[in-house]
C-alpha cells in the first residue's frame, strides 16, 4: 500500500496501468476494506477514456464479485469482454478476470455455474504473464457453495492447494485448506474438515496471521458437530465482534453462525432475528443463490414454521424447489419438500406430511449433503409418529441414528436419541431404552456421569438415574462389568 498507494494510477500508461491497479485494489480491499477498493475501481472508469485495452482493464477490475461496482458487475464483465476481444492478446489477462468475474456474477444471481466461461477463462492461463491462484477457473469449480457436486469442488480444491505449495504461496495455501474443510462439512465429513483446518491453523501460526471470516465459519461447525454451542458463540464474539464496523460478509457470518446455534438449541425466535438479519445482508451482497447464501435459507424457513410464520416458510421453500430443479440441484429440492412437510404437520395435515418428508428423503438421498439426509428421515420419523404408524416411524429414526452416528454429530444425535424412546415396541422389563443404550455406550466407553450429561444435553442426575436403571436391568454392579456385557453381547452399537 506504501508503495502503490502514492502513484497517480490513472495517468499510468495501460501497460503499467495493468501491473499496478490489480494488486492497488486487491490491497486496499484487503487493508481498508472492500468499500474502499469500489471507489478506487469508480475513479478508474470515469477516466479510463477510449482505448479498448485500458476499458478491458478497468471494467474487468469494476465486475470483481467483491469489490466491483454494486448493481453494474454483470455489465461491467460484459462490456471488459467486448473491449478485451477488440484489444486482442495484449488483453489476455483482463479477459481472463472478466469471464471468471461473469462467471461469478451467474452464480451469485443464481443462474449455476456457467462451466463453459470457466473453460475459456482456463485456456488462457497457460499464457497469462502473471496469474494469481486464486483467480484461477478451478477456484471457481472448487467453490463449495456454487454447486452440489462435491466431488468435483474436492478436486478442484485439491489442485488448487498442489499449485499453492509448488509455489510457495502460503496465504492462497491457508485459504484454499478453509475452503476445503467447509466442503468436507457440507458433506458430513467432519474429520476430513478437521485435518484440513489444522493444516491451515500451522500456516496461519507460522505467519501469526489471525482467523478470517471464511476461516472461523468452518471452525463455527465443527464447534457446533461437537456439541459445543457456547464456545463457537465465543469464537465469533471475539473474531467477529458486534462493536464496531465490521465487513458485510464478515457480518453474514457472524448472523449464520449466531442463527445456526439457536436452532440447535430449539430457539425458533432468535433463529429468526438473527437469520433475517444474514438475509438482508445477502441481499446487499447481491447473493441470490441458496448455497451462496450459506444456505440459510432453509433454516430460516423451518423457523418460520415453527413461529407461526408458514406463508413465509412457503414462499422460501417454492422458491428454492425452482432453482432446486431448474439447476438440477437435489438437495434443494429435498429442503423445500422438508418445509412442506414441516408445514403441512403443523397445519394437522398428516398424509401429506407424510408424503412430503418421503419426498425430501428421496432428493436428499441423491444428493451428497449427508446431515440434510439425517434431518429429513428425522421429521419424517416424527411425523410417521404422530400418524400412529410407529413401525414406520422407528425405521425412519433408526436410519437417521446410523447416519448421524457415522457422521459424528453429537447434537443431530441427541435429537434422535430423543425421538426414539417415544416409538419403542414393546419391551420386556430388562430391554434398555435408546436413550439408556446411549448412555451405556458412553459409561462402558470410559465416559464419566458428567462427561454422559455434556454428550446428550442433560444433567448428571439425569445420567445417575439413567446408570441405575440400566445396572438394575443388565444385573450388574460396576462399570468394568457394563463393558464386558456390552462388548460380547452386541446390544448396542459402538459409540461414534
Amino acid at each position: 500500500m506504501r508503495h502503490l498507494e502514492v502513484i497517480d494510477v490513472n495517468r499510468l500508461a495501460t501497460p503499467d496501468l495493468e501491473r499496478a491497479l490489480p494488486p492497488l485494489l486487491d490491497t486496499a480491499d484487503l487493508v481498508r476494506g472492500s468499500a474502499a477498493a469500489s471507489a478506487m475501481v469508480a475513479d478508474a472508469v470515469a477516466v479510463a477514456g477510449p482505448d479498448p485495452r485500458r476499458r478491458a482493464l478497468v471494467l474487468a477490475l469494476a465486475s470483481d464479485v467483491v469489490y466491483g461496482i454494486r448493481g453494474h458487475r454483470r455489465a461491467a464483465a460484459l462490456e471488459a469482454i467486448g473491449w478485451a476481444e477488440e484489444a486482442g492478446a495484449a488483453a489476455a489477462p483482463s479477459l481472463h478476470r472478466a469471464l471468471i468475474n461473469l462467471a461469478a456474477v451467474k452464480v451469485t444471481a443464481g443462474e449455476g455455474l456457467d462451466t463453459e466461461l470457466l473453460d475459456r477463462a482456463a485456456t488462457l492461463e497457460p499464457r497469462l504473464p502473471v496469474l494469481r491462484i486464486y483467480d484461477t477457473a478451478d477456484v471457481y469449480r472448487g467453490w463449495f457453495r456454487y454447486t452440489e457436486d462435491l466431488d468435483l469442488a474436492r478436486a478442484a480444491l485439491g489442485r488448487c492447494v498442489a499449485r499453492a505449495v509448488d509455489i510457495g504461496d502460503d496465504y492462497a495455501q491457508w485459504i484454499f485448506l478453509a475452503y476445503t474443510a467447509a466442503t468436507e462439512e457440507l458433506a458430513g465429513d467432519f474429520a476430513a474438515a478437521t485435518a484440513a483446518l489444522e493444516a491451515a491453523d500451522k500456516i496461519a501460526r507460522w505467519h501469526d496471521w489471525p482467523p478470517s471470516a471464511w476461516n472461523l465459519e468452518p471452525r463455527c461447525e465443527l464447534l457446533i458437530a461437537a456439541g459445543d454451542m457456547d464456545r463457537a458463540l465465543a469464537v465469533i464474539d471475539e473474531f467477529l465482534p458486534d462493536a464496531g464496523v465490521l465487513p458485510l460478509g464478515a457480518r453474514f457470518k457472524r448472523a449464520r453462525i449466531r442463527g445456526k446455534v439457536n436452532a440447535w438449541r430449539g430457539d425458533a425466535a432468535a433463529v429468526v432475528r438473527h437469520l433475517e438479519l444474514a438475509a438482508g445482508l445477502a441481499e446487499q451482497l447481491e447473493w441470490a443463490d441458496p448455497g451462496v447464501r450459506d444456505r440459510i435459507d432453509p433454516a430460516l424457513a423451518e423457523a418460520y414454521v415453527a413461529v407461526g410464520r408458514s406463508g413465509d416458510a412457503q414462499r422460501i421453500s417454492a422458491w428454492l424447489r425452482e432453482i432446486g430443479e431448474r439447476l438440477g440441484r437435489p438437495a434443494l429440492v429435498g429442503d423445500a419438500c422438508r418445509i412442506d412437510a414441516l408445514v403441512a404437520a403443523k397445519a394437522g395435515q398428516l398424509d401429506a406430511a407424510a408424503g412430503s418428508a418421503h419426498a425430501a428423503v428421496a432428493a436428499h438421498g441423491s444428493s451428497p449433503l449427508r446431515v440434510e439426509l439425517a434431518l429429513s428421515l428425522l421429521t419424517l420419523g416424527r411425523i410417521e409418529r404422530r400418524r400412529k404408524a410407529r413401525s414406520q416411524s422407528r425405521t425412519a429414526l433408526a436410519q437417521a441414528r446410523g447416519l448421524a452416528a457415522q457422521i459424528g454429530h453429537r447434537p443431530l444425535l441427541a435429537e434422535i436419541d430423543r425421538e426414539l424412546p417415544r416409538v419403542a415396541a414393546a419391551r420386556t422389563g430388562t430391554e434398555l431404552t435408546a436413550t439408556e443404550r446411549r448412555v451405556a455406550e458412553l459409561i462402558a466407553g470410559g465416559a464419566t456421569n458428567r462427561d454422559a450429561a455434556a454428550a446428550l444435553f442433560v444433567s448428571v442426575r439425569t445420567v445417575e438415574t439413567h446408570v441405575a436403571s440400566i445396572y438394575r436391568k443388565l444385573g450388574i454392579r460396576t462399570r468394568a462389568e457394563l463393558a464386558r456385557r456390552l462388548k460380547p453381547a452386541g446390544q448396542v452399537p459402538p459409540a461414534p
